[in-house]
């Protein structure tokens, strides 16, 4: 996850925060509080100094789908990936994804196989490669973009 992305609540999100209808864990339930739509990911983390991890706990706030980017960061994730049919990016990151990452990437495919919109392709793409550079590092990461062409 880049440092600059910002973050707003879900739909999802919103659910936790008012229902407790995940039980999400105390930390992440204060990042997620604290996931404005205005605030980046290195403030966040800054404000929650006390929280260890925070930008680790944000990133799965995001792959669980509590949070979204917002506004530039989402041009910013779409912006190197369009031009190429939806279907088509799917099945290369699918491919890229069970290459790299054998049966333990399934579940990251399948929320990629699942989306129906480019923007929501380009939203799980950003997590499948935010994944990547956390599980296998920054050149797998690397290279999972530039499959898609980014």
């Amino acid at each position: 996850m880049h440092p600059e992305n910002v973050f707003q609540k879900t739909q999802k999100g919103r659910e936790e925060i008012e229902k407790r209808a995940f039980r999400i864990d105390h930390k992440r339930r204060t990042l997620l509080i604290m996931a404005d739509g205005r605030s980046n990911a290195a403030a966040l983390a800054g404000k929650a100094a006390h929280i260890p991890d925070a930008m680790a706990l944000l990133q799965s706030l995001w792959t669980e789908g509590f949070v979204e980017p917002v506004g530039a960061a989402l041009a910013e994730v779409a912006q190197p990936l369009s031009g190429r049919p939806l279907e088509e990016l799917k099945r290369i990151a699918c491919g890229t994804i069970e290459r790299l990452m054998g049966p333990d990437g399934d579940a990251i495919a399948l929320k990629i196989e699942r989306t129906q919109s480019p923007a929501a392709f380009f939203a799980e793409a950003a997590k499948a490669r935010d994944a990547l550079r956390a599980f296998l590092g920054p050149r797998q990461a690397d290279e999972f973009w530039k499959a898609l062409g980014g």
